[in-house]
């Protein structure tokens, strides 16, 4: 699966090969390339809405799709993307 890269975010196969990335964002959201669409809060499904998402410390949201196969395209969305934000949790 080809995904571009973005600043905003890092992938699960990426950090599964290098887990210094892990810490790399504070607070993300899971985003599932393969459905095109965030997680849920409490796993009600997907929403191509932020709002709706849930926010997750790097290293819990690891734990939960680190069994996910590299097909899902998992990637860890910096949910604190403005420099203001992310000051607020540094």
């Amino acid at each position: 699966m080809n995904l571009k890269r973005h600043k905003d975010r890092e992938t699960l196969e990426r950090i599964k090969r290098w887990p210094q990335l892990i810490g790399r964002f504070p607070r993300v959201r899971i985003y599932s390339a393969e459905h095109g669409a965030y997680w849920r809060r409490y796993g009600q499904g997907y929403t191509v809405e932020k709002g709706e998402s849930a926010v997750w410390d790097c290293m819990d949201a690891f734990r939960k799709t680190m069994h996910c196969d590299p097909i899902k395209g998992i990637q860890f969305v910096d949910a604190c993307a403005s420099p203001r934000r992310r000051q607020e949790y540094a």
